[in-house]
């Protein structure tokens, strides 16, 4: 079933972070994810968040395509792989078992993971300055429909 993801941006008021600015996605209209500060992909990283907790699963199943790999060897020595080919932004923590997706790196990177398990986004429309509109196809879905 499509999604529909709305990115809504607005201004911290809390006492630590007065003046921060906040991105937060809701899907169908349920607040799922949030950042705040600046300097980096806020929309990626929020958008990279929903991906790997909801999607686990599928992102599971392309851990080798991930740009970074890493995990602790038995003399507790802490080793990255990295993958020049791979996805950027997607690392898989070996010891854990879990992708983890660094929207950080871009909007498009976490968009092209996206696409590689099945997910589509397609831009809607931007409402004001505060607010952008995305819908979110599953092919998955979309097979169970049709078949």
């Amino acid at each position: 079933m499509d999604k529909t993801l709305e990115f809504k941006c607005t201004t911290s008021r809390g006492r630590d972070t007065y003046g921060y600015n906040i991105v937060s996605l809701y899907v169908d209209g349920s607040k799922e994810t949030s950042c705040n500060g600046g300097g980096y992909d806020m929309q990626g990283t929020a958008l990279g968040d929903y991906i790997a907790r909801e999607y686990q699963t599928r992102l599971l199943a392309i851990k080798e395509q991930a740009h970074r790999a890493y995990y602790y060897d038995a003399d507790k020595n802490f080793i990255t792989e990295h993958n020049d080919g791979g996805l950027y932004g997607m690392q898989y923590d070996k010891d854990k078992k879990r992708v983890s997706l660094d929207g950080a790196c871009g909007f498009r990177s976490i968009e092209i993971i996206a696409e590689k398990i099945g997910l589509h986004l397609t831009y809607l429309r931007t409402k004001g300055n505060a607010s952008t509109l995305y819908t979110l196809m599953d092919e998955d879905d979309d097979y169970q429909r049709i078949g």
